[in-house]
């Protein structure tokens, strides 16, 4: 099995170098290949090594809607097609115990915690999209069941960095004294952090035009979206006396919707208000950056069922 990739990804491709490596953190910006190359990486770990993954994303819907294609297309590319059997939620090989599972940490309303029982015989944990979970002991519990006998134990968190008020930040980050760009293994954990000039010749001429105009109007931005670099802050924060937990589905719902444009998402969001205890309940429902408008309309009858949506009046 040949592959390419950026020499920061060493550590995880070839972990058996360093075996005492437990937590790798992927981060970087937009166009930064780390899915793509995390995704071949694990490719390789699971054929050669003989790995059993559980790959994870906030809600199976999203993971749907990207990790899963991306896996097949990697069994494809690699040549292992005959090798593996391809269902709805995993990659498993014909004749061994090797596995790829995906699953969501949350339920497809995103509201509730998923029923990931029997966490049994996986080597490696994978939690892409990491800046989506806020509940660092949805982390833990999936983190504590991974433990193999045969081969060491790896938890990959892979994202593209929030605020410094997220508890990666706060863990990985802020409590060892690491910058949020290094690149190297400190104890137990690989930092690798990479951007858009790591795999400069695959990025479009357009997309470099849009890379270049937000470095010179926006560097900010720029900063945190292209470079991959933690917010101090949540920008345009309007509610500041507000906290985490669970949706209260008993209330009366609606959602909201904002149209993105490069290099800001297409966001849905569910709110409820409950007026007697003076509550506002918001959450995140689906969040893209690569939807088509057909896919947008699609995923948003999807989710929505009917339900009334205001939206701004963006194309």
């Amino acid at each position: 099995m040949i592959l390419t990739h950026s020499k920061k990804f060493d550590v995880l491709f070839y972990h058996e170098r360093n075996p005492q490596v437990r937590y790798v953190i992927v981060t970087g910006g937009r166009f930064s290949s780390k899915s793509y190359t995390v995704s071949k990486s694990i490719c390789r770990l699971v054929n050669d090594i003989g790995h059993r993954v559980l790959y994870c994303r906030y809600t199976l819907a999203s993971a749907s809607d990207s990790i899963i294609p991306e896996f097949k297309e990697k069994i494809d590319l690699l040549g292992l097609s005959d090798f593996y059997e391809q269902k709805a939620d995993r990659i498993t090989g014909i004749c061994n115990n090797r596995k790829i599972v995906f699953k969501g940490i949350k339920t497809s309303s995103g509201n509730q915690s998923a029923k990931l029982k029997s966490l049994k015989d996986f080597s490696i944990f994978v939690l892409d999209e990491a800046e989506e979970e806020n509940d660092e002991s949805s982390f833990d519990k999936i983190d504590l069941s991974i433990r193999a006998n045969d081969v060491p134990n790896i938890s990959v968190l892979v994202f593209n960095p929030p605020t410094k008020e997220h508890w990666t930040y706060k863990r990985f980050f802020e409590s060892k004294g690491i910058d949020e760009t290094f690149n190297g293994i400190i104890g137990n954990t690989a930092y690798i952090h990479t951007t858009y000039l790591d795999c400069i010749d695959y990025v479009p001429k357009d997309y470099m035009a849009v890379i270049e105009d937000l470095k010179e109007k926006d560097p900010k931005k720029y900063k945190h979206i292209i470079e991959g670099r933690y917010l101090d802050k949540a920008d345009g924060v309007i509610f500041e006396n507000w906290s985490y937990g669970e949706f209260d589905d008993t209330l009366p719902f609606g959602f909201g919707m904002d149209f993105g444009f490069f290099p800001d998402p297409d966001v849905l969001i569910k709110v409820a208000i409950d007026n007697k205890r003076k509550l506002l309940y918001v959450s995140e429902a689906w969040s893209s950056y690569k939807a088509t408008p057909n896919e947008l309309k699609e995923k948003v009858k999807e989710l929505t069922n009917g339900n009334l949506i205001v939206a701004d009046s963006a194309e």
